[in-house]
C-alpha cells in the first residue's frame, strides 16, 4: 500500500515513464520525476529541510511549483500554500504563524523580514541520485492552508498524506469518463485546493497530461483551447457563468437561438428518428469555441448554478460539478452524471471513503451539509476551539445549507451565515435568488444579502450589469423574474453598478465586501 505522496509519485511516473505530463514544456512524467528528486536534494543538502519543516510556495502556475510541491512532501516537511493575490503583510504573517523555514517564491513575490526567499524557477543542477526520500507515514501533514487571509484570525487548515491520497484514489472513480492520455486545462490557481485537486493530484492519477496557463486571460484560453485541444476544462462557476452568457448573446445576435433551445431540449429524440445532423449542426460550433475536442467541465470553488450545469449537459458534455472545501481535500461531494461501466447512469456522491449527509433538515429537506471519512483534515492546527465547533461525532460540520434532490445530487443553497431570516420567520436563500437573476444576460453579477430598509428585514442585491443597462431596465428584469418564485422572497430593493464585485482568489463574490461598498455609497440604488 501506498504510505505517502512521493510514493504515489514515483509509482506513477515509473508506470508511465514515457508520456507527456506537462504539454506546453513537452516533459514526460520521468523526467517530471527526475526534476522532483533534483528539487528535493537541493532543498535537503543546501537548506537542510526535513521533515516537519514547513516550507512555503508563493508563486504563479508554473511547472516548478507542481516539482517543488511534490519535492517538498517528500522530505516529509510541510508545504505551506499562499495567495498570491494577498499582500506581502499577509504572506509574513503567515509564515511567521507556521514557523516557515523556507519559502520557494517566484521574484516578483518575495517578502522582506521572513525566512529566507529562493527563487523557485531557478534550474537545479543537483545530481538526483543523491536523492533520498524521508520515511513518511500516511497520517504526517502534507500541506498547510489559511482559511481566509484578510479577515479576522483566519484558522490553518492541515491535510495530512492520507488525505491526499485518499483523493487520488477516489479519483480513479472517474475513469469511466476522464481517460489516460486527456489533457487539463491549468488556469486555476494551484495554491487553492481545486487547483490541487484537478491540476495536480487528478491528471498524475488519471495517468493525463496538465496544460498550465499562468495568464488569467480569457483570450489566452481561447488560444490554447484551438492549439491543444483540451479534453478536461476545470473552471470556476463565474467563468462558466460567462461562458453561458456569451453563447446565448452570439446564438441570438445570429437569430437561432429559438432553434438552439429546441435542438437542445429534443436532442434524444432526434437522434432517435435520424436527425443527429441538425442536432451536431447546433452544438458542434459551441464545442469548437472550447476546441472541438473537450469531453469534461468541470465546477468548483463556489456553487454552480444548475441552470448552468444543466444548460453545458445538453449541450452534450459532462460536467462535474465539485462542492467541496479545504477541510476536506476538495470534492466532499460531485454532481456528475455519466455511465458506469455496469451500464448504469452515476449522478451525484462524495469519493468512495466519504459520507455527506443533510443534518436536521426542515420540511423542504434543507439543512446543514456535514462531510465525513478519510479526506477530511484532522483538524484545525493549534485551535482546540475551532475543532470543537467544527466536529461532532467525527462529522465536519460545514456551515453550509444544502439539500440532496430524488437523483442523490447536492443542491448548495448557500451559507448558513448568509440565509435571510424575514420578519415573517421564513428563509430566504441568496443562492437561488442569484441564479434567477443571473439568467438575464445583462446582469453578470450578482449579490444577494440581508438588508434592513425602513426598521424590515428584505433580501437586497447588488448587480454588476452590463455597459449601458439603466435601472429602469434591471427593473424590468426583475418584475420579470420575480413571478417565477413566491413572492416573500422577491428582491425590490436594488442598486448596479457596471464594475466588478469584489471577489475571492476563487472568484467568490465578497458579500460582506458589496455591503460595505452599499453603505458607503459607492453604487447607484433603486427600488423595483
Amino acid at each position: 500500500m501506498v504510505k505517502n505522496i512521493y510514493e504515489m509519485l514515483h509509482e506513477v511516473c515509473v508506470q508511465n515513464k514515457d508520456r507527456i505530463f506537462f504539454v506546453r514544456e513537452s516533459e514526460t512524467y520521468a523526467e517530471l520525476l527526475k526534476k522532483v528528486k533534483q528539487r528535493a536534494v537541493l532543498l535537503a543538502k543546501r537548506f537542510g529541510i526535513k521533515k516537519g519543516d514547513t516550507v512555503a510556495i508563493l508563486s504563479g502556475n508554473t511547472p516548478e511549483f507542481i516539482k517543488s510541491y511534490f519535492a517538498i512532501t517528500s522530505q516529509g516537511a510541510r508545504v505551506l500554500m499562499l495567495d498570491t493575490g494577498l499582500s506581502p503583510a499577509e504572506h509574513l504573517n503567515m509564515m511567521q504563524r507556521t514557523d516557515c523555514k523556507l519559502a520557494l517564491a517566484q521574484k516578483s513575490h518575495f517578502v522582506e523580514g521572513g525566512p529566507e526567499m529562493f527563487d523557485i524557477e531557478t534550474p537545479d543542477d543537483t545530481d538526483e541520485g543523491e536523492f533520498v526520500a524521508a520515511d513518511v507515514e500516511r497520517g504526517d501533514l502534507a500541506m498547510l492552508s489559511f482559511t481566509s487571509g484578510s479577515t479576522g484570525n483566519p484558522k490553518v487548515v492541515g491535510l495530512t498524506h492520507n488525505n491526499v491520497l485518499s483523493l487520488g484514489e477516489g479519483a480513479l472513480f472517474y475513469k469511466p469518463v476522464i481517460h489516460p492520455g486527456y489533457t487539463f486545462y491549468g488556469f486555476l490557481p494551484l495554491y487553492h485546493i481545486y487547483g490541487v485537486v484537478i491540476n495536480i493530484i487528478a491528471p498524475l492519477v488519471l495517468q493525463g497530461k496538465l496544460l498550465l496557463q499562468p495568464v488569467l486571460n480569457p483570450r489566452e484560453f481561447i488560444a490554447d483551447f484551438k492549439k491543444y485541444h483540451p479534453e478536461v476544462i476545470p473552471a470556476v462557476p463565474r467563468i462558466w457563468e460567462a461562458f453561458y452568457k456569451k453563447i446565448i448573446t452570439a446564438a441570438k445576435e445570429k437569430h437561432v437561438y429559438t432553434l438552439m433551445r429546441v435542438v437542445m431540449a429534443t436532442q434524444g429524440f432526434l437522434r432517435a428518428i435520424g436527425a443527429g445532423a441538425l442536432v451536431d449542426k447546433v452544438t458542434r460550433p459551441i464545442h469548437e469555441q472550447f476546441g472541438g475536442n473537450t469531453k469534461v467541465l468541470v465546477s468548483a470553488g463556489a456553487t454552480l448554478k444548475p441552470t448552468i450545469r444543466r444548460f453545458f449537459e445538453k449541450l452534450g458534455f459532462v460536467v462535474g460539478d465539485c462542492y467541496g472545501l479545504t477541510e476536506c481535500t476538495g470534492p466532499g461531494n460531485f454532481n456528475f452524471a455519466f455511465r458506469l461501466p455496469n451500464g448504469k447512469m452515476y449522478y451525484a456522491g462524495p469519493l468512495p471513503g466519504n459520507e455527506l449527509k443533510i443534518h436536521n433538515p426542515d420540511k423542504n429537506g434543507v439543512g446543514e451539509i456535514w462531510l465525513r471519512g478519510n479526506m477530511v483534515m484532522p483538524g484545525y492546527i493549534d485551535n482546540d476551539a475551532a475543532n470543537a465547533a467544527a466536529f461532532e461525532d467525527g462529522w465536519f460540520k460545514t456551515g453550509d445549507l444544502g439539500l440532496l434532490d430524488k437523483k442523490g445530487r447536492l443542491v448548495v443553497k448557500g451559507r448558513q451565515k448568509q440565509v435571510i431570516v424575514l420578519d415573517s420567520g421564513k428563509n430566504v436563500y441568496p443562492d437561488e435568488l442569484e441564479d434567477l437573476y443571473l439568467q438575464n444576460e445583462e446582469i453578470l453579477g450578482a449579490a444577494v444579502f440581508e438588508y434592513t430598509i425602513n426598521g424590515k428585514v428584505v433580501p437586497y442585491a447588488v448587480f454588476q450589469v452590463a455597459p449601458g443597462t439603466t435601472v429602469a431596465r434591471v427593473a424590468m428584469l426583475l418584475k420579470a423574474s420575480n413571478l417565477k418564485i413566491a413572492p416573500y422572497k422577491w428582491v425590490k430593493h436594488f442598486a448596479i453598478t457596471e464594475e466588478e464585485l469584489p471577489q475571492t482568489s476563487a472568484k467568490k463574490i465578497k458579500h460582506f465586501a458589496v455591503k460595505e461598498m452599499l453603505d458607503a455609497g459607492l453604487f447607484n440604488r433603486a427600488d423595483a
